[in-house]
């Protein structure tokens, strides 16, 4: 009866990974001590694994805070020349309308083709369309439509670069290291955030709009060198697991379901979303509008929260997580949400006091994202993962607008601050909701029982 067990085992981990099951034979034959580690999707892990990954995300870090700076300078263009709520959370829903559109079928491609080049492909495209951009402003014809025009641009290549890259990150580097390497990401974005409005500012003030378009196509291209350079691990569906697009979507979408209190999960997330992100686009607004700032006062608040944010994920890169990263997720938004609410309570003289509070949000917030997608990624099966992070994006491209739609009208008539009051009190509630839902609780502890 054991052998029986053993075997109807064994045939289920060939069925779902055929890579796990090649790694058990190579256990079986190699010794412990010299078996290859395995990755967090159970392949083997290069020897030189850390200096791709560390390759990887120098090119990545500089393509960020470039195109960071691009689109702060972009951001500020249209708070500055238009003073509206409604325009302003209006260039935030044309970043995330293109990513939803076409979200699901870069999650497929990333899962049928080779993700390396998916992401160098999306990465050139990217660099052209802020290429001729930065002409089109040259010659004069610079105007609302553009500056929208541009953000759309550029989502679109983020749409194909983002689940390809998250998708990679798991074949890089061992299980033990996931959430610390999730945590460089943040890293990074928090370290553009502290410099790349500072130097979206300068340039823009100093020579202009196209200066900053010019300097993200470099970065681009900087990271597209080294993305060329280094080796990463292929992962594609075989000929005979492909079928239509739209198949390989719903599988994706089969796949979260497969997950008990996955599905539940990702509605908590979109209704986070729809809640925090017209919060993150009123930033420059506030400090333009409601406070009286400059535009170096507000690049000053976008340093002063990506050094929070950098703080948190230092915190949390040399912590780990733990061992209950639900845990973790559900204190973040508990803690994101009061600070938040309290941002909601003050008054135009109280500007230091918001710089703090923005600060203090962004360390809080940086003990999210890394451990969410840490939960997921160890869920779901390697096979499905550019499908199911993908669905992730489009999960965000499809609540971000879907919130400025209702944030945009309220914060033009009532002002921005009750926005922030009631951000911060949904973010609190559905932390609650997470908490009371077993199958959602647990998420984490089944994740690694799967490993």
């Amino acid at each position: 009866m054991d052998k029986k067990i053993e075997d109807l085992a064994q045939g289920e981990l060939e069925h779902k990974s055929p890579e796990l099951s090649q790694a058990s034979q190579t256990s079986q034959t190699v010794p412990a001590d010299q078996a290859p580690e395995l990755s967090a999707m159970n392949t083997p892990v290069a020897k030189n694994w850390r200096s791709v990954v560390v390759w990887v995300w120098l090119g990545q870090a500089v393509s960020f805070v470039m195109s960071g700076a691009a689109g702060y300078a972009l951001v500020w263009h249209l708070t500055i020349t238009t003073e509206s709520p409604l325009i302003l959370m209006l260039g935030t829903a044309m970043f995330f309308l293109p990513m939803a559109l076409l979200g699901p079928f870069a999650g497929t491609i990333a899962d049928r083709y080779n993700r390396k080049t998916i992401m160098i492909l999306s990465d050139l495209g990217i660099a052209l369309a802020m290429f001729i951009m930065a002409f089109v402003v040259i010659a004069g014809m610079v105007s609302i439509p553009v500056v929208l025009g541009a953000i759309a641009l550029r989502s679109i290549g983020t749409a194909f670069h983002q689940p390809a890259m998250l998708a990679v990150m798991p074949l890089l580097v061992p299980n033990r290291h996931l959430v610390r390497i999730n945590t460089l990401d943040q890293g990074i974005q928090a370290a553009g955030n502290i410099i790349a409005p500072a130097i979206g500012i300068f340039f823009y003030v100093s020579i202009g709009l196209q200066a900053v378009l010019f300097i993200d196509v470099i970065g681009v291209l900087i990271a597209c060198l080294i993305l060329v350079i280094v080796t990463i691990p292929e992962y594609q569906m075989s000929k005979d697991q492909r079928s239509t697009v739209l198949g390989d979507m719903l599988d994706g979408f089969r796949a979260v379901r497969a997950v008990k209190g996955m599905t539940a999960l990702f509605v908590l997330f979109f209704i986070g979303v729809a809640a925090f992100m017209p919060l993150a686009s009123l930033y420059p607004l506030m400090t333009y509008d409601f406070f009286g700032g400059s535009g170096f006062d507000a690049a000053l608040v976008e340093a002063i929260f990506g050094s929070g944010f950098l703080l948190g994920s230092i915190v949390l890169g040399i912590w780990g997580g733990g061992k209950r990263l639900m845990h973790v997720v559900v204190a973040s938004m508990v803690l994101q949400g009061l600070t938040f609410a309290v941002i909601g309570f003050l008054t135009p003289t109280m500007f230091v006091l918001f710089v703090v509070l923005s600060g203090v949000s962004a360390i809080f917030g940086a003990f999210f994202n890394g451990p969410l997608n840490s939960i997921v990624q160890r869920c779901i099966p390697a096979e499905k993962l550019g499908r199911v992070m993908a669905l992730m994006g489009v999960v965000t491209s499809v609540a971000a607008p879907f919130g400025l739609l209702i944030a945009g009208p309220i914060a033009e008539v009532v002002g921005m601050t009750p926005w922030f009051i009631l951000g911060g009190v949904v973010l609190v509630a559905i932390s609650a909701l997470a908490v009371a839902m077993p199958s959602v609780r647990t998420l984490d502890i089944r994740g690694q029982g799967s490993q």
